[in-house]
């Protein structure tokens, strides 16, 4: 199982799971997680209005992928069968539900998140980063595992000022979402992409990650 990162937040303990988005295998991660913590609650990194939209797919869902998830995938795929949406997200929301756990969203909500990318990105920015991503398309990504790969992939498409403003401000509303969550529930596991995740504990735990 991949490591937890476990906090102490006054009388609540946090256990961090990363999770690598799109990867098949990560539902055992997940499953493990939920063995291993007997939540009472589960935090993820997706809005509220990405989990409503999970509890409600369409039995023909087919994904729009962007240029940024084709390279993502395509690259992912080295690593083992790839879906979407998310299979580790997906089954989160079963194993919480069929189990009574509450699920809490602590992603932006969409508006918020529309605001923020607007304010952060500027025209030109958004230009010169839809003319590298078809470069990036031809980059070939060396890594030996996943977890290295997904931060390559990260570290390449954020390097623009606005877009690291972006995720910042993500990592910054999350851990905010995780110490409120800490006051209501004792055990509380917060499954959270894999690229942010150490930046939530850093965080959370009011320490840089």
């Amino acid at each position: 199982m991949r490591d937890i990162t476990r906090l102490s937040i006054r009388d609540s303990t946090v256990h961090i799971l990363p999770v690598i988005r799109g990867l098949t295998s990560e539902v055992s991660t997940v499953q493990e997680a939920f063995a291993s913590v007997n939540p009472d609650a589960v935090a993820v990194s997706l809005s509220k209005e990405e989990v409503d939209g999970l509890r409600n797919l369409p039995a023909d869902f087919e994904p729009e992928l962007s240029r940024y998830d084709e390279i993502y995938v395509q690259g992912l795929a080295r690593f083992g069968e790839v879906a979407a949406p998310p299979p580790c997200y997906v089954a989160v929301i079963e194993i919480a539900d069929s189990e009574g756990v509450p699920v809490l969203p602590i992603d932006i909500d969409e508006e918020s998140y529309t605001e923020l990318y607007c304010a952060s990105v500027s025209g030109t920015t958004l230009f010169r980063n839809s003319t590298r991503t078809w470069h990036l398309r031809r980059r070939a990504f060396s890594a030996d595992t996943p977890e290295q790969y997904v931060m390559k992939v990260d570290k390449a498409f954020n390097n623009m000022r606005g877009f690291r403003n972006v995720e910042s401000q993500r990592a910054e509303w999350m851990a905010r979402e995780v110490l409120k969550a800490a006051k209501d529930f004792g055990q509380l596991l917060a499954v959270i992409e894999f690229e942010r995740a150490g930046d939530v504990a850093g965080l959370v735990d009011g320490k840089p990650a």
